[in-house]
């Protein structure tokens, strides 16, 4: 038996005035997904624990089983993990678009992978303290390295959180630490307007410590692959000793390589026993407030993913999970932390007929604590 995962990031919504008081996806064409559920079992779960932020990095590690009250550090080490680079504290580190002193774009207006490694390049050039070091990743996601102890910790904002607002209520705020973050922030407006930048500022969050997770294959006894176009989810990977697949040609927007994706989890499927496919673009036109356009997103990964992956694989031995890991109401245009709705097809079927997050609240399964998640989708006999 082959087991699958899909998790499209942030699809889960809430209702839309817009949209005739539906969510995006009850209002999305979905014949794929509500074969999965037509022909599965149903429920909601939820994923962020009480107490946490609903970031992905909580609600995923908290669907792979893992206890984030036990194991988790911040988002920042987890990513670093993706790209095998280790140090004392570890940040995300967004490039943004400030205006006015107000957080106009957390992505800093979709700068290119290109032009964000110049600025990458340039703030470690121009650097005053050796213990930091800047890396490049993906777009505006990437990392700032604190090789220096500090007693205290930062609280600190993830930037989509705030678009809109005065980023002045929103600095890094504790002791020491969140001193020198707040310095490096103004010291890299400078730069970034010499560079003529399509961001004006960095914006460091998510500190932390490196990790130390238990492996998948512990843990549940199947070999294990990842597939994603996020650091954050390729680092949580690692950390979990699955094997992390990537994948040219992914974008992390709605204008991916879904049919790359979508081969690579076909091919993926042939070598490891557990596949689990992330897809990021759902969640970023979540971020900008696009109702619509997140209709076409849910739409084009109906057909390009689920519908891809269907007619090819061997439904008779393949069992599949597919559930948001949060939801990103358009409303909020960041994340929130209800329950999402999740399927599970190769089991028994419930009376449920289409994949949202009202109908699943009628399934079989109920409301479901998200760390029950895997065990389910390993375990759960109650089959035909």
């Amino acid at each position: 038996m082959k087991y699958l995962l899909l998790i499209p990031d942030g699809m889960a919504d809430r209702e839309i005035d817009l949209l005739g008081k539906r969510t995006p996806l009850e209002v999305a064409d979905t014949p794929n997904m509500d074969f999965l559920a037509r022909e599965g079992s149903t429920g909601i779960t939820k994923t962020v624990p009480e107490g946490y932020e609903p970031g992905s990095d909580i609600a995923n590690l908290t669907i792979l089983g893992i206890d984030v009250r036990k194991f988790y550090s911040g988002r920042g080490p987890l990513e670093a993990l993706a790209r095998g680079i280790r140090g004392e504290q570890v940040f995300r580190c967004n490039l943004v678009y400030v205006k006015d002193g107000i957080m106009a774009d957390y992505s800093g207006r979709r700068v290119s992978d290109s032009e964000a490694r110049e600025i990458i390049r340039q703030l470690n050039k121009e650097k005053e303290f050796d213990f930091i070091k800047f890396y490049p990743g993906r777009s505006y996601r990437n990392l700032l390295i604190i090789n220096k102890r500090f007693e205290d910790n930062a609280i600190t904002t993830p930037p989509h959180d705030i678009q809109g607002k005065p980023i002045e209520n929103y600095l890094p705020k504790g002791g020491e630490l969140a001193k020198l973050l707040r310095s490096l922030i103004t010291w890299s407006e400078g730069i970034l307007k010499e560079l003529k930048a399509k961001p004006n500022l960095i914006w460091p969050w998510g500190g932390g410590r490196m990790p130390s997770f238990p492996s998948f294959r512990e843990l549940y006894g199947v070999r294990a692959s990842m597939i994603s176009e996020v650091d954050l989810l390729q680092g949580i990977g690692k950390g979990l000793k699955m094997d992390v697949v990537e994948v040219e040609g992914m974008t992390g927007y709605i204008d991916t390589n879904y049919k790359g994706l979508a081969k690579a989890t076909l091919r993926s499927l042939k070598k490891s026993d557990f596949v689990l496919l992330h897809t990021e673009g759902i969640d970023e036109v979540s971020h900008e407030g696009d109702a619509e356009k997140k209709v076409e997103a849910i739409n084009l990964y109906d057909e390009k993913i689920v519908g891809y992956l269907l007619d090819r694989l061997d439904l008779d031995d393949t069992r599949i999970m597919l559930l948001p890991d949060h939801p990103t109401p358009i409303e909020l245009r960041t994340h929130s932390s209800e329950e999402v709705p999740f399927l599970l097809y190769g089991g028994k079927r419930d009376d449920v007929r289409e994949f949202s997050e009202k109908s699943c609240r009628k399934g079989i399964f109920g409301k479901v604590d998200g760390l029950r998640l895997m065990n389910i989708l390993l375990y759960y006999q109650g089959l035909g």
